[in-house]
């Protein structure tokens, strides 16, 4: 295995913790930090770590903040089968059994402990997240569980990413996205007048919040693949003074996770008023997600994280300014 894991630690040497996947045991609530296939160092895997550290704000003493740095190989994929297996047996599958007998929980017991883990992924993490969710349903239905229990233990989980990678939906999801990202945008200019593209949005950003197989069935027929709620928030462009479009290397940096790192007054210099608005959308479902993990944690009751809720709360706390609500109203028909 090439792959190296660890926990972003402020105690520890360099604020970052070594671990052996093997021994990992959840206890309190746990950001799977997932980022670009460059990540391949620890010292990379840690400044993801921090990106959502710094997110999180003081929340993040609540919360382990779990990396990983893919090492170097000649595989497409960064994470090996073995280790992708390895990370659902010791961070998911515990979470579903009891401790002293091994046997399944009841369902509202599995939702309760796995509304402990959220992804957060960059790019080509959004994939390897992807692996992670899919060997998990493999595992539960080997467990003799049910399609509608599955469906409903995976529905616990929650992804936060920024220019996703797949057009995978497997679990509910929040996507934040640059329409001037060609790398990793899949939404091109869908959200904004399709691919007629209007200079009227230029400094525009839209949040949609789509229920499966409504706009994205649209254009990605196989429902299999948009199996829950997601809310998507596309800015045009998150960066000042990118007037030259046709510039790879000026789309590459609308690319560049990085630039949603903050500065002494909260947000980098760099950062357009909506690029401000996408880092916001990022924070408040960072923090909204691990309310509810928390509050799961100290309930014996389940309590679900309701995207349509947090839909609102992004509403009600982004700006209203260069807002699209219903960004091309055909699309949705």
């Amino acid at each position: 295995m090439e792959s190296k894991f660890g926990f972003r630690n402020k105690s520890s040497e360099n604020h970052w913790q070594p671990y052996e996947i093997k021994e990992l045991k959840v206890t309190k609530p746990m950001v799977i930090c997932l980022s670009g296939n460059a990540t391949r160092t620890e010292l990379e895997a840690n400044g993801f770590c921090k990106l959502v550290e710094n997110l999180l704000g003081d929340k993040s003493q609540e919360v382990d903040l779990f990396g990983v740095a893919y090492g170097d190989n000649d595989r497409r994929v960064r994470l090996s089968s073995e280790e992708v297996e390895l990370l659902v047996d010791t961070i998911l599958m515990p979470l579903c059994k009891d401790d002293k007998t091994g046997k399944l929980l009841s369902v509202e017991e599995c939702c309760r402990n796995l509304s402990l883990i959220t992804f957060f992924t960059f790019c080509y993490g959004n994939f390897e997240a992807s692996r992670i969710i899919i060997k998990f349903n493999e595992k539960l239905k080997s467990q003799g569980l049910s399609k509608e229990a599955r469906s409903t233990l995976t529905k616990s989980l929650c992804e936060i990413n920024y220019a996703k990678e797949t057009d995978s939906v497997l679990c509910p999801q929040i996507a934040i996205a640059s329409a001037q990202d060609p790398i990793g945008n899949i939404f091109s200019f869908r959200y904004f007048c399709d691919y007629d593209y209007d200079y009227k949005f230029k400094d525009h950003y839209a949040m949609v919040y789509d229920e499966p197989g409504q706009f994205c069935k649209k254009y990605w027929p196989n429902t299999e693949l948009r199996r829950y709620d997601s809310i998507t928030v596309i800015a045009n462009s998150i960066l000042k003074g990118n007037s030259d479009r046709d510039s790879f290397s000026l789309q590459s940096e609308e690319h560049n996770i990085g630039y949603f790192k903050k500065d002494e007054n909260g947000f980098n210099p760099r950062l357009n008023e909506e690029g401000k608005a996408l880092r916001s959308a990022m924070q408040i479902s960072l923090q909204k997600r691990i309310e509810n993990s928390i509050l799961n944690q100290n309930s014996k009751s389940y309590t679900r994280f309701d995207l349509q809720e947090l839909n609102s709360c992004l509403e009600n706390n982004l700006p209203k300014e260069n807002r699209i609500s219903s960004p091309v109203e055909k699309d949705f028909a």
